[in-house]
């Protein structure tokens, strides 16, 4: 009959269940796909993991850069929290050529463990967005 929505959920009952019946490697990549997006159905839980992701790797940041003590004296508590907001945002939505609007002396000479954070950052933004553009195409399929 076409009923996208039977088969949408006749998907992500098969694909639990397939979760469920893989072996053990598998098992954590299917886990991992229900939990962040209810086998692309939702998009409101990628919504909340970049708000997340965000808000964790500012955290972070903030740690990082006071324990190599690379921070600018010069720079005041405002300026620097922007700063440190503005590079992990620039850092989710690389994709989108953000880091030009943002710039930020912060990482003129960054380390080995700024390169994986800012990397890490990266691909979970990635994929986060990848996962909310699957909930959004579900959400407005025409019907």
């Amino acid at each position: 009959m076409g009923k996208v929505e039977d088969a949408h959920l006749f998907f992500r009952r098969e694909m639990d269940l397939i979760g469920r019946l893989s072996p053990w490697y598998t098992r954590v990549t299917d886990w991992l796909y229900g939990l962040v997006s209810d086998y692309g159905h939702s998009f409101e839980r990628p919504i909340v993991g970049l708000a997340g992701l965000w808000a964790l790797w500012s955290a972070l940041y903030v740690l990082y850069f006071t324990s190599v003590d690379k921070l600018h004296l010069d720079m005041d508590g405002m300026d620097l929290a922007l700063s440190i907001a503005g590079l992990s945002f620039a850092n989710i939505f690389a994709v989108f050529g953000f880091h030009w609007r943002f710039p930020s002396d912060l990482l003129a000479d960054p380390g080995t463990d700024a390169i994986l954070l800012t990397a890490s950052e990266t691909l979970l933004g990635f994929m986060f967005l990848f996962f909310l553009g699957l909930g959004l195409r579900t959400r407005f399929r025409l019907r």
